[in-house]
């Protein structure tokens, strides 16, 4: 009996340890009921509940929404401000609500768009998660104030390119969206009347506009072809880029050094001409000037046969505009030796920015003065025929 007793006495006081255990554990822990979520098994959060924003830009929030079971929550803003607009947008579409896996938190963007011209202050707005008897309320709030998310700059790697009209020129440009919120950037390109001017985002060929996350930036290519007659000069590029309430432009300079090209010629375009050995004969050469920039120092010259003799008057042409022509004469003397035939003589004319030729054919004659000679030697002989015969032929 007494050992029944004993018995039942040690299991009393180990019960009674093991329920002083788990009050105290009770105590410590806190109470039971919300071991669950803080919100009877739903909860909507977000990193960034209060924001600073400017009138007429877009504030987004990035929501987590948790569960204890599988269920779908329907989403809500209450009490958002008269003009504004507030949507909830997941999976690339506008949402009313999310189905969430209580494994894996969903993630859903509240985008709320703060019309131009609000004046400063602060709003609330509530974002209502329901599902059955469960829900959660996320109070947001934003303060409008002027310029108080930043700005959008436009910076390009090179403002200035340099060279010919025939050459197209490639501008790499940076977008810096320095806003607290992501925005949509269009883009227009400007130039010269003829020239093709094209302001695309980095490595596409037909988007026509780019998006750059809030505090990012993002690239744009603007190519431009000048016309091909564009004389030489600076010309001004301006590029702008319009996008969540921001405007941002740029400009830009394409320095043309022209093209320079150049033509010798005659003024009858007849490249041939005749000469008598040992006597100079003159020619006229046409030297023009078929580039867009003006050719300064040209000098013409010759590559003729051996003891031949090529002057030029002028010797020196000091500039020649675009589309204009030059004449020079070309004073030209055979070697007196030189047999009857054709001789090419190749006239080139040299600028300090390019060059041209052109070859002559050249047909010697014999002198005149071997014709005189010619013709007194058969007066001559004749005559000593004449003689001979009336000298002797009586004998």
């Amino acid at each position: 009996m007494s050992d029944r007793g004993s018995g039942s006495s040690s299991r009393s006081r180990l019960v009674g340890r093991v329920v002083l255990m788990l009050g105290l554990l009770g105590i410590a822990a806190g109470p039971a009921v919300p071991l669950v979520t803080a919100a009877n098994g739903l909860t909507v959060t977000t990193p960034f509940p209060a924001v600073v924003v400017e009138p007429g830009t877009t504030a987004s929030f990035q929501l987590s929404i948790s569960v204890a079971t599988a269920r779908r929550v329907d989403l809500k803003a209450v009490g958002v401000p008269s003009g504004w607009t507030a949507r909830f947008q997941g999976g690339g579409l506008v949402v009313d609500g999310a189905y969430v896996d209580p494994k894996t938190a969903s993630t859903v963007t509240l985008d709320v768009q703060i019309p131009a011209g609000t004046a400063a202050g602060t709003s609330t707005i509530s974002v209502q998660a329901t599902s059955g008897s469960l829900s959660d309320t996320l109070p947001l709030s934003l303060r409008v104030a002027d310029a108080a998310a930043g700005d959008v700059t436009l910076t390009s790697d090179f403002p200035e390119l340099r060279g010919p009209s025939s050459s197209t020129y490639t501008f790499n440009l940076t977008v810096h969206n320095q806003t607290a919120a992501d925005a949509t950037f269009s883009m227009d390109a400007t130039g010269p009347a003829s020239w093709t001017v094209k302001a695309l985002p980095a490595g596409q060929s037909q988007a026509t506009s780019t998006t750059v996350k809030a505090g990012s930036t993002g690239s744009i290519t603007v190519t431009v072809t000048p016309a091909s007659d564009a004389a030489a000069g600076t010309f001004p590029i301006k590029v702008t880029v319009t996008g969540g309430g921001k405007t941002a432009s740029i400009d830009l300079n394409v320095v043309i050094t022209g093209v320079y090209t150049m033509s010798v010629s005659t003024p009858d375009q007849v490249l041939s001409t005749t000469a008598n050995a040992g006597s100079e004969t003159d020619m006229q050469l046409t030297i023009t000037n078929t580039g867009t920039a003006p050719l300064t120092n040209v000098t013409p010259s010759a590559s003729a046969p051996t003891n031949w003799k090529v002057t030029f008057s002028p010797a020196t042409v000091a500039s020649i505009p675009p589309n204009q022509t030059a004449t020079v004469t070309a004073q030209m003397t055979p070697n007196s030796d030189a047999i009857a035939g054709d001789y090419n003589v190749k006239m080139t004319a040299t600028a300090a920015e390019a060059n041209a030729n052109t070859t002559i054919r050249v047909t010697v004659q014999t002198p005149q003065f071997w014709w005189i000679v010619g013709i007194v030697l058969i007066g001559l002989t004749f005559a000593g025929l004449y003689w001979v015969f009336r000298t002797y032929g009586r004998r």
